[in-house]
């Protein structure tokens, strides 16, 4: 069997002589992993072929892989799902979060916006991340550390 040489991922950018700048993947897509393994199938040695098992055993790996990275971006989608959902129960509340500079603010929260990565609560006027939140109220008097 003919040998395969390793296959670097790095990502570079060159300009062409018609002025269009081209930029090599850094990931292995469905379509380059069966051109990569049509290749190497067609440059296999016609008298060793490759094994069945070795075969079947790199395609369950790339499926595998697939797999996993859809799992990946299911749980992440599902996770920013859920803060945003607990965000939504801050409002009307009162809170103490932490303004910067070793100083807390306190008040009512008044708006939610989820828009960005990350939820932030509108508290007094000023928006605040939801990581900043220290402890939460359902009156101005107490307060319950989160």
């Amino acid at each position: 069997m003919s040998s395969v040489s390793a296959i670097n991922s790095t990502s570079t950018a060159s300009t062409t002589s018609t002025g269009t700048t081209t930029t090599s993947k850094s990931t292995l897509t469905t379509q380059d992993f069966l051109k990569l393994l049509s290749t190497q199938m067609q440059n296999q040695d016609p008298l060793q072929p490759m094994d069945d098992s070795a075969y079947l055993a790199q395609l369950a790996q790339f499926t595998s892989l697939q797999q996993v990275n859809t799992l990946s971006s299911t749980v992440s989608a599902m996770s920013a799902s859920a803060q945003n959902l607990g965000a939504s129960n801050y409002l009307g509340k009162y809170v103490t979060m932490n303004s910067g500079n070793n100083s807390t603010i306190s008040g009512q929260v008044t708006a939610i916006d989820v828009s960005g990565t990350t939820p932030t609560l509108q508290v007094n006027g000023t928006s605040y991340p939801l990581t900043s939140l220290i402890s939460i109220s359902t009156t101005s008097g107490a307060t319950t550390t989160n």
